[in-house]
């Protein structure tokens, strides 16, 4: 599976109410994926609607962007999974 026009990225929890959710595919705050200590948190969008509020035109800083099998990679370490699957 692979999905070659979202960007995902993980951004730290203390940004999750300024994010404007109807610019990206997560629908709410409730919907997102955390860390396992809940410090950051997973943003999907179309890399073609880049979201307003994202850097370099907004305000919030990502820790980190890039692919779907990029993402998933790193959702194989201990900081987001401690057992089972990875499902985002």
């Amino acid at each position: 599976m692979d999905y070659p026009n979202r960007t995902y990225a993980f951004l730290e929890t203390s940004d999750i109410d300024n994010i404007d959710f109807s610019q990206v595919m997560n629908t709410s705050a409730d919907m997102v994926r955390k860390s396992v200590d809940e410090s950051q948190f997973i943003l999907k969008w179309s890399t073609t609607q880049w979201p307003s509020f994202i850097t370099p035109s907004g305000s919030i800083s990502t820790v980190w962007q890039g692919s779907y099998t990029e993402c998933m990679n790193n959702l194989t370490s201990s900081f987001w999974v401690d057992t089972g699957s990875v499902d985002i």
